[in-house]
């Protein structure tokens, strides 16, 4: 299921940024051209907003951030439930997140302004903090469900992979210890929030190495157990990092959440306002 998920969401990537970029490219001398000059283009009546094509990426654009909302019913509606877990939507709620606003600037045709740069550039803010918040989703544990894990769910995961470390590997108590020990190695979650969401990634590159060493240092574990060991021993090092962070995700998420939906609901509300304006008027 996740191997036909993750082809689906790469051809659709490939498609949407595909299609915008074939546009661009295809509407560069017009973009390119001074506002007042426009009109006499060749190209105005195609790719103005309300020309044929300017037209038809407004449509695909709105209808793209519509369907982002179904991330959110998907969270808060039981019946949808059933229809994959939270991360599965959220990829596609991402997706739809980054090429809809794209389609959005191809349907301005680059021209953004007065009451309109509002609703626009609250769709950037909510595109960019989109990758922010995939970020933080996934340092977030949780369930394969997607479900946000307990604390105390968490933690009897980390008993249970030390236990299966020393049961199943044959490792030492004090080896797991110094597994601890590396994977918390340089993670600080008192830093100042902006420097501990950009070091926090250099330290999990730096702990990457300092895993790879642990394992390669631990030969007696059977050739054939070699691969479930790393997976283990990869896991167990996330798990660790992530309870020592417990606290402070839940404070940037918090943040993020107080900065993505404002943005979010100015978005739609002005999107609604400019559709309802266009159609009474004859714009559409």
């Amino acid at each position: 299921m996740w191997n036909l998920h993750r082809l689906l969401l790469v051809s659709l990537y490939l498609g949407g940024l595909g299609v915008v970029a074939a546009f661009a490219v295809q509407g560069f001398d017009y973009y390119t051209t001074p506002l007042i000059e426009r009109p006499r283009h060749e190209l105005y009546w195609s790719f103005k907003p309300g020309g044929t094509h300017g037209l038809r990426f407004g449509i695909a654009g709105a209808a793209m951030m519509t369907l982002m909302l179904g991330y959110t019913l998907r969270k808060r509606w039981r019946p949808l439930r059933r229809l994959g877990p939270v991360r599965m939507w959220l990829d596609y709620h991402i997706f739809l997140g980054i090429c809809g606003p794209l389609f959005i600037l191809l349907h301005s045709s680059f021209k953004v302004g007065g009451l309109v740069s509002l609703s626009f550039w609250s769709m950037a803010a909510v595109a960019l903090s989109g990758v922010l918040g995939r970020y933080l989703y996934r340092q977030i544990p949780r369930s394969r469900a997607g479900d946000e894990l307990s604390l105390a769910e968490v933690e009897a995961q980390d008993g249970e992979l030390s236990r299966q470390l020393v049961q199943s590997f044959g490792l030492p108590p004090e080896a797991v210890v110094e597994l601890e020990t590396a994977a918390e190695s340089g993670l600080d979650p008192d830093r100042p929030l902006l420097w501990l969401l950009f070091t926090n990634q250099i330290d999990a590159f730096r702990m990457r190495r300092r895993l790879r060493y642990f394992s390669r240092s631990h030969a007696e574990v059977e050739p054939r157990l070699r691969r479930r060991f790393e997976l283990a021993v990869a896991r167990k090092a996330r798990l660790r990092r992530r309870l020592l962070m417990w606290s402070r995700l839940r404070q940037i998420f918090h943040y993020w959440h107080v900065l993505h939906k404002p943005f979010a609901i100015i978005m739609y509300l002005f999107m609604v306002v400019h559709i309802g304006v266009a159609w009474m008027t004859g714009y559409v």
